[in-house]
């Protein structure tokens, strides 16, 4: 018998593979005004005066749309199918995951990544996306 969770990952898997497959061309969550990528960097830059800090930023960021599934305190059906061992508790985890984090959720000149957070939570705005990707460019402080 196989795992409830079997099929969940398996749909997952094939959409992920139709969405890295089609890059540029309209995969996954492509169309409308917006060109969205779901891969590669941003390419955000950490800016020279007024640069984002976990303090001000970074931590709200997180607690709000990530951390409902990517937290170390969640097992099982709780983490809505965030890979074990992908938590961003800390900026020690959040650093680590920088390039992840930038390529699934954050806005830069290379375009908007919108693949996380799920569509069914809530959504952050293009600014906040362009603010996540300064913040993990300037290393999260």
């Amino acid at each position: 018998m196989l795992p409830r969770s079997l099929p969940r990952l398996c749909l997952f898997v094939v959409t992920a593979t139709l969405c890295l497959g089609h890059g540029d061309d309209g995969g996954c969550g492509g169309g409308g005004e917006e060109e969205h990528h779901h891969e590669g960097s941003s390419g955000a830059t950490c800016p020279s005066a007024g640069a984002p800090t976990a303090q001000d930023f970074g931590s709200a960021f997180m607690e709000r749309y990530c951390l409902s599934c990517h937290s170390a305190s969640l097992t099982g059906r709780a983490r809505r199918d965030a890979p074990e061992g992908m938590n961003f508790d800390t900026l020690e985890e959040v650093r680590r995951q920088a390039a992840a984090i930038d390529s699934h959720a954050a806005a830069g000149p290379n375009g908007v990544h919108s693949a996380m957070p799920p569509v069914s939570t809530p959504q952050p705005t293009r600014q906040e996306r362009e603010r996540l990707g300064q913040w993990l460019a300037c290393g999260a402080p």
